[in-house]
């Protein structure tokens, strides 16, 4: 009587079967991550209505009372209480002045955004269509001030910038964040630039555009999308900075970011007022975020070509 060998009798996955466990570990490795990527916000702003007592609760308490105060004194609308009052995050005032700070890095994070994208683009057109001699050497020169980190320019920038009397001002700190984005968005809108055809250009060329027309009229409206997907990182990088606002800032020209490690002290920290805080820096950059994520991807597929 014949018998089969025992490596013969195991079960043979078929390559559909193959492809559809790969499918469940690949969905079940996303899932798990964006649990851990997205707990952390979850945590911020369901800590920032907990009652001050629920805070500190452990095991962490799921149910209770939700209560807005917390963001209330976060926004100046009611005075802290005696406690409070202590902390360095409300010395010289009765209310918080969140809001102030909040007005701040929308007129440094939208001035540097504006700033690095009008000066990046023609950067970026000019060293996508010339063909001068050392244009990769540029590149490569504009790429490497991108790698050093900004920590060890602070001190030197800082120098420079209080002889120049910058310092604590919003005109200040725009000139710091745009120097730092702006090897990012050159490199971004060349490659994205890259992906368009010469011909278009030369067309309007012909038809009597000169190249400043060229570049307003054909090439800015095509590559709309690269735009977006820079000025999205650009704006993050500007809104979320710190050490740069912390340095090169001070009480007039505050920045969101600094302004919240204040309700940390020597003394004691203010978790509830915290974690309000830091879910009302992240609210707007989760918004902006959501509204252009269809242009952020198609700006980096479109970008991503070799130059």
């Amino acid at each position: 009587m014949q018998t089969t060998h025992p490596a013969q009798r195991r079960p043979v996955l078929t390559r559909r079967a193959k492809h559809r466990l790969a499918l469940i570990f690949a969905y079940a490795f996303l899932v798990l991550w964006s649990v851990v990527s997205i707990f952390p916000v979850f945590w911020t702003y369901v800590s920032s209505i907990k009652p001050p007592r629920d805070v500190f609760a452990i095991p962490p308490k799921w149910v209770f009372t939700p209560t807005l105060q917390n963001y209330e004194v976060a926004l100046g609308l009611i005075v802290p209480t005696e406690q409070e009052t202590v902390l360095e995050a409300y010395k010289g005032a009765v209310t918080s002045r969140l809001p102030d700070y909040f007005v701040n890095t929308m007129i440094v994070s939208l001035g540097s955004t504006l700033l690095s994208m009008a000066v990046g683009a023609t950067a970026a057109y000019a060293l996508a269509r010339s063909r001068v001699r050392g244009r990769r050497l540029m590149l490569t020169v504009i790429l490497l001030t991108r790698l050093i980190p900004p920590i060890v320019l602070v001190v030197p920038l800082y120098l420079l910038w209080r002889n120049l009397r910058l310092l604590d001002t919003h005109i200040g700190l725009i000139v710091a964040f745009f120097t730092f984005s702006l090897p990012f968005s050159i490199w971004m809108l060349r490659g994205f630039f890259m992906t368009l055809p010469r011909e278009l250009e030369e067309a309007a060329l012909i038809d009597g555009c000169s190249r400043w027309g060229a570049l307003f009229r054909i090439v800015v409206p095509l590559a709309a999308p690269g735009f977006a997907a820079t000025a999205v990182f650009v704006m993050l990088f500007s809104w979320n900075e710190f050490l740069i606002a912390a340095v090169l800032g001070g009480e007039k020209a505050k920045m969101l970011t600094p302004a919240i490690f204040g309700y940390v002290s020597d003394r004691s920290v203010l978790w509830g007022q915290l974690y309000a805080a830091s879910g009302l820096v992240m609210l707007p950059v989760l918004l902006f975020t959501l509204l252009v994520q269809r242009h952020i991807a198609t700006g980096l597929a479109g970008g991503a070509v070799k130059g």
